[in-house]
């Protein structure tokens, strides 16, 4: 059982999500968007920006229950791979995610 730690929303509706473990994950929403239906509310970026933490971790979720387990979370994310983030936020500066296992997660 994955325990996320932190998350954090970024640009076009993806979410950082820190695991527990140290793990770092990027979870795009755009697809669950494109749905529609009672994941409509997510399309807003106010919206989307007030996710909140479940306090045991187990969960991510916004107002009117829209929620999302951990586990599914860290198995659809895509992994943060340090030198990638390093590499990619060299290339296109801004807004890009660079972790660190010594530091948080920053943008610039």
């Amino acid at each position: 059982m994955y325990k996320i730690s932190r998350v954090l929303p970024i640009e076009n509706f993806k979410l950082v999500l820190e695991y527990s473990d140290g793990i770092s994950v990027v979870a795009d929403f755009i697809p669950r968007i494109q749905q529609g239906k009672v994941f409509q509310p997510l399309q807003d970026p106010t919206f989307f920006a007030k996710v909140s933490l479940d306090k045991t971790g187990r969960y991510i979720y916004w107002e009117g229950e829209i929620e999302f387990c951990a586990d599914a979370l860290r198995t659809k994310g895509t992994v943060i791979d340090e030198d990638y983030c390093l590499n990619k936020s060299m290339d296109e500066g801004k807004n890009t995610p660079l972790y660190s296992r010594t530091e948080d997660l920053y943008f610039f």
